[in-house]
């Protein structure tokens, strides 16, 4: 898939670090999205190859139901641009494919982008 400026695939994070309202007093990190910021840090060019938004953790989260509908904010999520599909795909809201967990994106973006799979 050629990506330019105007056609990347959106990549929703949930912050590096984070507080949870219902457990005060404790700062956490989503493993989920922990992966991908790795992948984002170690394989070269990904991250220009994507348009990636950080999120906070509270709800609503206006910026993915922006995109893809109020049904599903969990995180992280690839929001394919319109026209592109993928096997990989968890929903579609208005004509684009989202890709939700961690693993399914990565799967993904080795076919869409062409990053290294994980060693078994």
């Amino acid at each position: 898939m050629a990506v330019d400026a105007t056609h990347k695939p959106i990549l929703f994070l949930l912050d590096r670090e984070f507080e949870d309202g219902q457990l005060p007093g404790q700062r956490f990190f989503c493993r989920h999205s922990l992966l991908l910021e790795g992948a984002l840090s170690s394989i070269d060019g990904l991250d220009a190859q994507l348009d990636v938004r950080r999120i906070g953790f509270s709800r609503p989260r206006r910026e993915v139901i922006a995109e893809i509908g109020e049904q599903d904010q969990s995180l992280p999520k690839l929001v394919l641009p319109q026209g592109v599909v993928n096997e990989h795909a968890s929903g579609e809201y208005q004509q684009r494919q989202y890709i939700s967990g961690a693993e399914p994106i990565l799967a993904a973006l080795n076919g869409l982008l062409g990053i290294p799979v994980a060693h078994p």
